[in-house]
């Protein structure tokens, strides 16, 4: 089976944008979207970090997700690694 990794849920800041048509004033009232991710942590660098979502083993992943620091609020470990 995979490694044990660590499980992290970040609480982070994430952007939008939309094909649909807007007013200046509806636009004027947006606020970042707040979100949360649950994964195993893959990559853990100064300016980013990378959760993955299926671990197959052998370090091969399947689904992964990169969040640029500057939009993370908080990591929380919910299991240590092994």
């Amino acid at each position: 089976m995979g490694n044990k990794r660590k499980i992290v849920e970040i609480e982070w800041v994430d952007a939008q944008s939309s094909l649909e048509r807007f007013t200046i004033e509806e636009l004027n009232q947006l606020t970042p979207l707040h979100t949360y991710s649950t994964g195993y942590l893959l990559i853990d660098k100064k300016d980013l970090v990378v959760l993955g979502f299926m671990d197959f083993g052998e370090n091969l992943i399947k689904h992964w997700q990169m969040i640029p620091r500057k939009m993370i609020k908080e990591i929380k470990v919910l299991r240590e690694a092994n």
